[in-house]
This record gives structure tokens, C-alpha cells and sequence, in this order.
């Protein structure tokens, strides 16, 4: 069989209510890890912010923790992506995938055999304590830190397409993404952020297309568009959305307009796609056991 239709065809299963079952049966595989992970997610220090967090995740699908996170690994994010912003158009030239046309990715220069190194200031924001603690209470074990990305969004004179139509994310049955804003994000001009909290969300169901437009979201009767959240923030501002269970969109910017984008993917063991790489490189000693598990190394 073609393997990317096989792709394709596992793409459309996790979409659908068979993901559960399939995520059940792939999971008694690596039972003893799974336990494993789920003792050290309950013995992770837990403080009541973390917990809140937690908690309204598990309730709105989203959480802004700006207040928790590492200032000083954010400036070092943050210090890294400015002059990499610099560069934008040789990393736009160099790109091997370019269907997103509305986006640059900035991190390809820092791969080394296509995986980037845990002592980059990108992996070292996302396995942080502080994160380390939310996502260990939101999945109940400590997750799999799937990929970061750092991208510069712009205009596009191109029909809306890709991640600026409404969708889930369906890397696995559960997705939780951190991200950070590196630019201000003033109004719809920055191409915010945009989604329909959990509650809201769940009473979508299955869609043969998996990128929906404006109109086929809320001509439904189900929300109507105040019922999503634009996240106007400053730059340097963090949150948490878990986007397999939250419709969002973003990047629909206006011309001159760019928006500077950090996130990190957190899903479970195993992975819903067979030979899902490891997209991370030991080029430092890892912190502890978390950091390990959390890597995937």
C-alpha cells in the first residue's frame, strides 16, 4: 500500500471516534512506560498555580501562564528569535516545505540531521519545570514533547488555507501546545491566535474536512462568532490550548503585518503514526528522569 495514502488513511481514523480505541490498544504495548510515567506525573511538585492551570485546561481547553514561566529561558527565546527575524528570507529560501504559505519556519538552520539539540534555548522554555508540572497534571503522566516550532507570519494574497481555517489538531488523540507570542499581537491585523473554548468545541463532531471556514462554523447553529476567543496580547505573553480538542485558526494578517510565533507539542506514548521519528538530539546531559521521559530519550 502507498504509505502516503496509509498516511492518509490513519490521518482520517484519528479524526474520527476510532482514534480511542486504537490509542487503547497501541497503549498496552508500552504499559510498564505508561505506569512509569504516570508515578513520576504524581510525584511531580504540584503548587496551586500549576493546579489552576491544570484545571482550566481540563474545563476551557486553554490556560495563560505567563506568570509561571522561567523569565529567564523566556528571554533567551525571545533574545534567539529577534535575530533569527533577521534572517527570515534565507530561511524562507532554504525551506524543503513551503505549503504554508503564509508562515517561515526560522528553527531549519538549527537542525542537525533534521533534529534539533535539547541545549537549544527552544527545547530548554519547553521542559522546563513550570511546564513540566501543568502537563503532568492535564494528561495524568508525563507526556511526550512531540516538536517545537518557532515561525514569522505574514500577509498573504492566497486564498485562507492550512491552519487559517478552523480546525483540530490531530497529531494524536490529545494535543496540548504551548505557546508565546514574540511580537505584539494589538488587534486582527497581527493574525491572532483565535479559538472556541473546550465546552463550546466538543459539540463539533466528526467532519470529512478537516480545515473548515468561517461559514461552515457558525452557519451551523451551533456558536455564533463571539463565541471565539482572539488572544490580543503583548509580546512575551504565554498560554496553553489543547488544540486536538479546541477549534482554532490564525495567521490571516494584514498586509505589513508580521507575527512572531513560539509552540511546543505535547502529546502521549505512543505515537497514533507508526515510525514517528524523535525529533531531538542529545547534545547535553539531561536534568532528570522528567526531562528523559518528556524528550523521549
Amino acid at each position: 500500500m502507498n504509505r502516503k495514502f496509509l498516511k492518509r488513511i490513519l490521518w482520517q481514523i484519528n479524526r474520527s471516534p476510532l482514534r480511542f480505541s486504537i490509542k487503547w490498544l497501541l497503549r498496552l504495548f508500552c504499559i510498564d512506560e505508561i505506569k512509569h510515567r504516570k508515578e513520576l506525573a504524581k510525584k511531580t511538585h504540584q503548587n496551586a498555580t500549576s493546579l489552576r492551570y491544570a484545571s482550566q485546561l481540563a474545563s476551557d481547553g486553554y490556560a495563560v501562564i505567563t506568570d509561571l514561566v522561567d523569565t529567564k529561558l523566556l528571554a533567551e527565546v525571545n533574545d534567539s528569535a529577534q535575530k533569527k527575524v533577521e534572517v527570515a528570507e534565507r530561511a524562507s529560501g532554504n525551506q524543503a516545505l513551503r505549503h504554508k504559505a503564509f508562515w517561515i519556519r526560522l528553527l531549519d538552520e538549527d537542525m542537525q540531521d533534521g533534529k534539533l539539540p535539547i541545549s537549544s534555548p527552544y527545547v530548554q522554555f519547553a521542559t522546563q519545570p513550570a511546564i513540566i508540572q501543568i502537563l503532568a497534571k492535564a494528561f495524568g503522566e508525563i507526556p511526550r514533547l512531540d516538536y517545537v516550532l518557532l515561525t514569522l507570519s505574514h500577509h498573504s494574497e492566497k486564498e485562507l488555507s492550512y491552519s487559517q481555517l478552523w480546525h483540530k489538531d490531530h497529531d494524536d488523540v490529545r494535543v496540548i501546545k504551548l505557546f508565546v507570542y514574540l511580537s505584539d499581537v494589538k488587534n486582527d491585523s497581527d493574525g491572532p491566535f483565535t479559538f472556541i473554548p473546550a465546552q463550546i468545541s466538543d459539540k463539533y463532531g466528526y467532519s470529512l474536512k478537516s480545515h473548515r471556514p468561517d461559514d461552515k462554523i457558525f452557519d451551523c447553529g451551533i456558536a455564533n462568532p463571539d463565541a471565539a476567543k482572539k488572544v490580543i496580547a503583548p509580546a512575551l505573553s504565554v498560554f496553553m490550548v489543547e488544540t486536538s480538542r479546541c477549534l482554532h485558526m490564525g495567521s490571516r494578517l494584514a498586509p505589513s503585518h508580521t507575527r512572531l510565533l513560539y509552540t511546543a507539542t505535547y502529546t502521549t506514548i505512543p505515537c497514533m503514526f507508526p515510525n514517528r521519528k524523535n525529533n531531538f538530539i542529545k547534545d547535553i546531559e539531561l536534568k532528570d528522569s522528567a526531562e528523559r521521559m518528556l524528550l523521549d530519550l
